[in-house]
């Protein structure tokens, strides 16, 4: 099992990495032209499946899910670009294994394919999901409450139930 610190050093590496100018070049040029991405390190026919497993670890509900913000595309761009060569080659071994028979099945089935394949290959694939959700337009602003211009600084903020966590 990974230590929590193993993932914390590699969502850290992600999350530095993600800030420079290629990444976000590339994944602005994508969501330019959404029809247009071809997988960078993840085989193109297994670009469609990718799409369909960070939307079974963060699916549609009252908000749009990982797949209508794109995530796959930053999940690719993130394992080509960042992910150390371990987590990078389990994550790939883990969407080959799962194939054709993940995208015909039925979301509870989905979710336990996902829950039987290599916990280093799922933890960085959580990870990349959750980072990428809730770093996008659609995570910050639907799933999150968005203050592009947040007042001053309050350590401890009680919220309504049901109120959103900030974004930031």
């Amino acid at each position: 099992m990974t230590s929590r610190r193993a993932h914390l050093a590699t969502i850290s590496a992600v999350a530095a990495h993600a800030l420079f100018a290629d990444v976000a070049d590339a994944f602005a040029r994508v969501a330019a032209a959404p029809e247009a991405w071809r997988p960078e390190i993840v085989p193109a026919a297994l670009g469609p499946l990718l799409a369909e497993v960070v939307e079974t670890i963060l699916p549609a509900t009252d908000t749009p899910g990982a797949k209508a913000a794109r995530v796959h595309v930053f999940v690719d761009l993130a394992l080509a670009r960042c992910a150390p060569e371990p987590g990078r080659a389990a994550a790939l071994s883990a969407l080959s294994a799962l194939g054709a028979a993940f995208l015909a099945a039925a979301p509870d089935a989905r979710r336990a394919q996902l829950a039987r394949i290599d916990p280093v290959a799922l933890g960085l694939l959580q990870e990349l999901t959750i980072l990428g959700y809730f770093t996008s337009e659609i995570g910050a602003t639907q799933a999150l409450a968005y203050d592009p211009v947040p007042g001053g600084y309050r350590g401890c903020v009680t919220l309504a139930p049901g109120q959103k966590a900030w974004a930031t």
